[in-house]
């Protein structure tokens, strides 16, 4: 059973209500994972989304050759895998703890009976999603133009 107090920190989880809280706990699942072991591989199948409870991972991207960069870091109170909920193709990148990590995950199929019986909840929680999607996307965006025009994130707030 998860601690629903520890719940309604999550972004993923604004607006719901503390009823809700307690029918999602029911629907999560707890796992923990040693400094270096991968979450999931890019190229996985996508089936859930998981909640850092304690730890941090960070996120990787093979590039051609083989090597795989870090793109991003995520910590206590983040979740990843969002798009697995929405789309249920292939990892779009890989997850590797950078500490002992222990997480809630959600499984696809959990959102689908959230559809079912819940529409309230599954539109909110599918809100929450698109709101995280959005604030990472455009955090990339302003990464990806610095790095196309030679500059920092410093140096372009500053210009």
């Amino acid at each position: 059973m998860t601690n629903h107090l520890s719940l309604k920190s999550y972004a993923l989880f604004a607006g719901v209500s503390d009823e809700d809280i307690a029918f999602l706990s029911t629907l999560l699942n707890l796992k923990s994972y040693g400094d270096g072991a991968y979450l999931f591989w890019q190229d996985d199948l996508a089936d859930r989304l998981f909640l850092i409870q304690q730890g941090a991972v960070e996120i990787l991207n093979q590039v051609p050759g083989g090597a795989q960069v870090r793109v991003a870091v995520r910590q206590e109170g983040d979740s990843i895998g969002e798009m697995a909920l929405i789309d249920t193709h292939r990892r779009s990148a890989s997850v590797r703890a950078i500490e002992p990590v222990t997480v809630f995950w959600l499984s696809s199929e959990s959102l689908e009976h959230i559809r079912q019986t819940n529409k309230d909840l599954y539109i909110c929680l599918l809100t929450n999603i698109a709101r995280e999607i959005s604030s990472r996307l455009s955090s990339m965006d302003t990464v990806i133009s610095g790095s196309l025009f030679g500059c920092s994130e410093t140096e372009r707030l500053v210009k």
